[in-house]
C-alpha cells in the first residue's frame, strides 16, 4: 500500500469523529511514515501503527496527545497527557509581546507556562529571557523537553512552582520586569459541563479558573502588577466573553487595559502598559 491509499483508509476511520478527517490522517500517517511522499511505499507494521492511533482518536482523545507534538509559531512542541495543547489563538500574545520586547529588551515572566511555548517563544521571537512558571510536574516536564527541543536553554528558565507562592513571587526583584504574560486557566463551572470530549482529555488544572472564570486575573494582576517596571506590558489570554470582565480587574489593579480581539473577530487578549 502507498501513502495515499494509507490516508484515505485512516481518514475513513477518523470521519465519524472529527470534520477534518484527511488532515487528521494526513498528520498520523506523515507522523508513523516519516514523511513519506504519497506514492511512496507504507510498511505494514506502519500501516498497523497508523489503525491503532485512528482508533484512540475515535475515542475522542485529541490528535495533538496522539502525535506526541503539535506546532506553534513555527515550531514544534512536545505534548501528551497532563498539558494543554498549545492553541492558535495564544500566538496573539506572543504577537504582542514580541513587539513590545523587541523595543523594550528586558526579561518576561510567563505565569501558568504550560508546555513552555509562550515562554520559548517570546524568549527566541524578541531575543530576550523569559522566564515560566508551572506548577504541574507533568506539565513541568514538557516545558522542560520544549526548552531542549527549540535550542532555548539560554534563553528561557523554567521554574516548577506556584505563581501565587511569595517564595516565588520574592525571586523577582520589583519594577524589574519588562513583561507579564499568562494564559491563565479561565473557565467557568458552567462551559467546563460543556466541553468538547476531546478537551476533557487535557488537565482540569490548566482548564478550570473558578465558578466564574476569574479567580486566577483577580489573583495574579494585582499579585504581579509591583513586579513589573514603568513602561512594561502586563498581558493575559482571555475567554471570548471575559474582556470587560477583566478589564475591571486590571483598572482595580491601576491599569489602563485594552481589550485585543484575535483573528476571528473574538475579544482575547486584555493588555496594558504600566504607567
Amino acid at each position: 500500500m502507498v501513502i495515499r491509499q494509507a490516508v484515505r483508509l485512516i481518514s475513513d476511520m477518523l470521519e465519524s469523529v472529527t470534520d477534518d478527517a484527511y488532515f487528521e490522517a494526513r498528520q498520523i500517517v506523515s507522523e508513523i511514515s516519516g514523511g513519506k511522499m504519497p506514492f511512496e511505499e507504507i510498511t505494514d507494521a506502519q500501516l498497523i501503527e497508523c489503525e491503532d492511533k485512528a482508533k484512540r482518536r475515535k475515542t475522542g482523545e485529541p490528535l495533538q496527545y496522539i502525535l506526541g507534538n503539535w506546532e506553534f509559531y513555527g515550531r514544534k512542541y512536545f505534548v501528551g497527557e497532563g498539558v494543554l495543547i498549545p492553541r492558535p489563538e495564544t500566538e496573539l500574545l506572543c504577537d504582542i509581546a514580541k513587539a513590545h520586547l523587541k523595543n523594550t529588551g528586558g526579561t518576561a515572566v510567563d505565569l501558568c507556562s504550560g508546555s513552555g511555548c509562550i515562554a520559548v517563544t517570546v524568549a527566541l521571537e524578541a531575543n530576550v529571557k523569559a522566564v515560566g512558571i508551572e506548577i504541574s510536574d507533568k506539565a513541568y516536564g514538557y516545558f522542560l523537553k520544549n526548552i531542549e527541543q527549540n535550542k532555548a536553554e539560554r534563553s528561557v528558565t523554567a521554574i516548577n512552582g506556584d505563581i501565587f507562592d511569595k517564595n516565588i513571587l520574592g525571586r523577582f526583584e520589583d519594577d524589574s520586569l519588562y513583561a507579564v504574560l499568562s494564559n491563565p486557566p479561565y473557565i467557568s463551572s458552567a462551559d467546563m459541563k460543556a466541553l468538547q470530549k476531546e478537551v476533557t482529555f487535557e488537565p482540569e488544572l490548566a482548564l478550570f479558573g473558578g465558578e466564574d472564570g476569574l479567580d486566577f486575573y483577580r489573583r495574579l494582576i494585582p499579585m504581579w502588577a509591583g513586579k513589573l517596571r514603568s513602561g512594561g506590558l502586563f498581558a493575559v489570554e482571555i475567554g471570548e466573553e471575559q474582556g470587560q470582565a477583566v478589564s475591571r480587574i486590571f483598572e482595580g489593579a491601576g491599569f489602563n487595559p485594552e481589550i485585543i480581539r484575535d483573528y476571528s473577530g473574538h475579544d482575547r487578549i486584555v493588555s496594558s502598559i504600566k504607567r
